[in-house]
């Protein structure tokens, strides 16, 4: 009996502590994002010397540098969508009030999922395409799954995150719940 309690205990807990867990590794994917937005910067400033004072310049890091701000665009698209920080029209839903406010997301919601999964399923299919064709890069001579990948990580992402608001957006129009803003 004391083991199903402490059990239940645990959940508990847990379930408290999720929204400061995804909190925190938020932050810390923002702090590596601009790590890597960093790296990338030092790489070109390091190869526009090498080249224009030096005479020589490194192959490949075109192609690295691309790469990256690739990945970095595509998770930081995923952190946008679970913050509402993305680029979007709010008229409405700044005017809105109650469960107005959260029909007006839950639309929204419905239309990230809907348009997120198409945009999976397509990357999905040029993925796998372009891994049987066995492409690979000419600077770096990676196979060019690695970088296209990035929108299928990415879109699949979006379309969980979006999902995911949708459920919570859906449980607060069911309850009535009032609106709070993420981080708030």
């Amino acid at each position: 009996m004391q083991s199903a309690v402490r059990e239940t205990q645990g959940r508990s807990r847990l379930g408290e502590n999720l929204p400061h867990i995804a909190e925190r590794t938020g932050k810390a994917l923002h702090w590596i994002l601009g790590v890597a937005l960093l790296v990338v910067v030092g790489i070109n400033v390091i190869n526009a010397t090498g080249r224009y004072l030096f005479g020589f310049s490194m192959t490949g890091t075109d192609e690295l540098m691309v790469y990256t701000i690739i990945w970095v665009v595509m998770a930081g698209a995923i952190l946008s969508l679970a913050n509402r920080d993305h680029i979007s029209v709010n008229l409405l839903p700044s005017y809105a009030k109650g469960r107005w406010r959260h029909l007006l997301y839950i639309i929204h919601d419905i239309a990230g999922v809907l348009a997120c999964a198409y945009a999976t399923y397509a990357s999905y299919g040029f993925v796998t395409k372009i891994g049987r064709l066995g492409t690979t890069s000419m600077g770096l001579g990676i196979p060019m799954t690695i970088p296209h990948a990035a929108l299928l990580v990415g879109f699949t992402g979006l379309t969980i995150t979006a999902a995911i608001m949708l459920a919570r957006d859906l449980n607060a129009f069911a309850r009535n719940d009032p609106h709070e803003e993420p981080g708030a």
